[in-house]
């Protein structure tokens, strides 16, 4: 049972010294300490996370500024002060910026200067969760606002925004990625653009027919009229970018052709975006995963190869079990069609990758209430399922 108080880790190489800053420390916060680096790296696994953490500078091995440098990979959100013995400005200088330290005191440290000192790093911590969470919160919902325009306006680029997320989503996992809510999003984001097309233009992509050269040049505008939807948006920079780019070829050929970025510098949403598009290109034309793996490899050098060799991981081998009927009554938000949804005359209502957004399924259900109808059961992929849901078919099975 937690205390309530701000919970703030101190770390020294000397158990006296963690002793007494306890004792003194007690009334005001939730103090843990550790002994050395090692362990206090060890103490970051508590499933509390820390408000604040405390570290001496002069500590045998790991000193407290290269401890606190890696306590910010680990915990970016968690404020972090440093005590240090000796004044020297350049060292002072290097050890705040490379590990972005709150408070650094000069020791010895008197008790109100250590208690006002604290306090103001929990101040710190309180208002970046806060800006945190304000921010998820604002994303979530100005994502979802342009998710729902795009399924609606646009259903066709929807459904292939969320079949490429869901591959993306498998070389991610792939991927030690920072941010990687942000990479996502661009994903999802890159076909927005696709809403500025005429109807004519999206049913002949779909069908595979050849395009116009006017045509053409609108299917190439797609990135660019996503990054401007984008781009207003604050904290969207890398999401902006990602979708700019996402037409770049790794060895640096591609759109936009007045940008020399190449390789690894081309940023790695981008190429994830690159990739997933091309393999749904070929998968949307009925071609097996295994030839579609094997045409990408055989691009030169248009994909990132780390990225390319990722790709046996997306598709498993045997996907019969993966499919199961469901009924309008029984649909839910969040599931994914695995076949097109037609009127009991044959008449196709929906595409199958398409994920039931709460706007689809009001449109499926407004589907239903006409003369024509729905024909029944719909088929979805399984592990869209909730797990309630995967629970109850796999009872009824």
């Amino acid at each position: 049972m937690t205390s309530g108080l701000p919970r703030v880790l101190i770390v020294d190489d000397e158990q006296s010294i963690l002793n007494a800053f306890r004792r003194q420390l007690r009334k005001d916060f939730d103090v843990t300490t550790a002994v050395g680096a090692a362990n206090g790296l060890f103490a970051l696994k508590d499933t509390e996370p820390f408000d604040v953490i405390v570290s001496d500078y002069l500590m045998p091995g790991i000193n407290g500024a290269e401890f606190l440098t890696r306590v910010r990979k680990i915990a970016p959100e968690t404020t972090r002060m440093l005590l240090t013995g000796h004044t020297d400005l350049g060292d002072a200088a290097a050890t705040v910026n490379n590990g972005q330290v709150f408070r650094m005191l000069v020791k010895p440290v008197g008790h109100e200067e250590m208690v006002a000192a604290l306090n103001a790093c929990v101040d710190q911590h309180r208002l970046m969760v806060a800006e945190r969470e304000l921010l998820e919160q604002t994303l979530h919902g100005v994502v979802r606002a342009l998710t729902e325009v795009m399924a609606l306006a646009s259903p066709s680029a929807f459904a292939r925004a969320s079949r490429m997320r869901r591959t993306a989503a498998t070389l991610l996992d792939q991927l030690d990625v920072p941010d990687r809510w942000a990479i996502d999003l661009a994903v999802m984001m890159s076909e927005l653009g696709a809403v500025s097309l005429p109807p004519a233009v999206t049913e002949k992509i779909e069908s595979g027919e050849p395009l116009a050269p006017a045509e053409e040049m609108m299917v190439s505008h797609i990135p660019k009229i996503g990054e401007q939807l984008i781009a207003p948006i604050p904290r969207l920079e890398t999401v902006a970018a990602a979708i700019r780019f996402c037409r770049k070829n790794y060895d640096g050929t591609g759109e936009p052709e007045d940008d020399q970025t190449a390789g690894d510098d081309i940023p790695l949403g981008a190429r994830l975006i690159h990739l997933v598009k091309a393999y749904d290109d070929l998968i949307s034309n009925e071609v097996a995963p295994a030839v579609a793996r094997r045409t990408l490899e055989s691009g030169g050098g248009r994909y990132d190869p780390v990225m390319l060799k990722m790709l046996d991981a997306v598709v498993p081998d045997d996907v019969a079990d993966t499919v199961v009927p469901v009924m309008i009554t029984d649909v839910e938000s969040g599931m994914v069609l695995a076949a097109p949804v037609q009127s009991r005359s044959g008449v196709l209502l929906m595409k199958p990758g398409q994920e039931l957004t709460l706007s689809f399924l009001a449109r499926l259900h407004n589907f239903a209430l006409l003369e024509d109808g729905v024909a029944e059961p719909l088929l979805v992929y399984r592990s869209s399922l909730t797990p309630e849901a995967a629970e109850q078919f796999a009872t009824a099975g």
